[in-house]
């Protein structure tokens, strides 16, 4: 069985495309549990017409009062799934017919190199669409310039590569993130970090979603090599130096939750990151070339220099 979990808000654009989408799945065995966070639009009686025709693959909740940001709805809704294998989904995406088939072959391609009881995360590629599901891009690595391969802690700790939306997780992970804290950035971001450190992270070199971009959009992706993009992000100081900051408060946090089980190479790695800020800046930026705790791509690296 497998547990696709949905944080909507506010998604009534959108939404019937996307179950329309995991509705016809060609793999079958799931459970779609929707989690609402207090919409004021028509997300109810979407979601409630789905149900009443779908009763058996389809439950429907909402939160007592709006939390703000989807990571929370997410914390909660992983909280609460009992599956073996979990996947994450947006209200705003189309998900290809055979995504969950893909995943899950690759998951159990990973379980039976690694072990059935190995903490797994599998992620795969994603095209980028408009709000009209006009292909903006075939691949969200090819045109992010993102490298898959780059699953290390160190890395990861400054870089997210796993996109939620593209993610299953097998039980044995979840088991490991009993909580998840408030300074995770991100359930994909946090539930990376912990696979890197405890189990193993596969990815599907295949895009199995339609990811839509348009202006409400919490998080989605940019053109790095887009010069009005590059030249917002270098105006918008203030913002990337609270980023910055918010990897190293990630960091704090997971040195909290696991710094017991880390080896003493994954310590050293962990605390480097997470003690970053207390130090002069030439000191901040020889740790970064001493633990190697690098984003992908020169243009990335130069910013991580500049705001480190």
């Amino acid at each position: 069985m497998v547990d696709i979990l949905l944080a909507v808000y506010n998604g009534a654009a959108y939404l019937s495309e996307q179950l329309d989408s995991i509705i016809k799945q060609t793999f079958t065995n799931w459970r779609l549990i929707i989690l609402d966070d207090c919409s004021t639009d028509q997300t109810p009686e979407i979601v409630e017409r789905y149900q009443q025709r779908y009763p058996n693959k389809i439950e429907y909740y909402v939160n007592e009062t709006n939390s703000g940001n989807a990571k929370y709805t997410f914390f909660n809704l992983l909280a609460h799934s009992t599956a073996d294998y979990v996947m994450t989904c947006d209200h705003d995406d189309v998900w290809l017919p055979a995504k969950v088939e893909w995943t899950m072959y690759k998951m159990k391609e990973l379980e039976s190199r690694y072990g059935a009881t190995t903490p797994i995360l599998v992620h795969t590629d994603l095209k980028i669409v408009d709000e009209r599901l006009y292909e903006y891009s075939s691949s969200m690595f090819e045109s992010q310039q993102m490298d898959y391969e780059r699953t290390q802690l160190h890395y990861l700790l400054a870089q997210n590569i796993v996109t939620g939306c593209t993610m299953m997780v097998n039980r044995y992970l979840l088991d490991l993130c009993p909580k998840f804290p408030d300074d995770a950035i991100m359930h994909d971001w946090w539930l990376a970090l912990v696979a890197s450190a405890f189990g193993k992270i596969g990815f599907v070199d295949r895009a199995t979603i339609l990811y839509r971009q348009h202006s409400g959009n919490q998080v989605g992706a940019k053109n790095v090599k887009d010069i009005k993009y590059l030249l917002h992000r270098f105006k918008s100081n203030g913002d990337n130096k609270q980023m910055v900051q918010d990897t190293y408060q990630q960091a704090a946090a997971f040195w909290y939750c696991y710094s017991h089980c880390l080896t003493p190479k994954q310590k050293r790695i962990v605390q480097a990151y997470a003690t970053l800020p207390k130090y002069w800046k030439g000191k901040r930026i020889f740790l970064l070339f001493r633990y190697r705790l690098w984003k992908y791509g020169v243009i990335r690296k130069l910013g991580q220099i500049f705001y480190v």
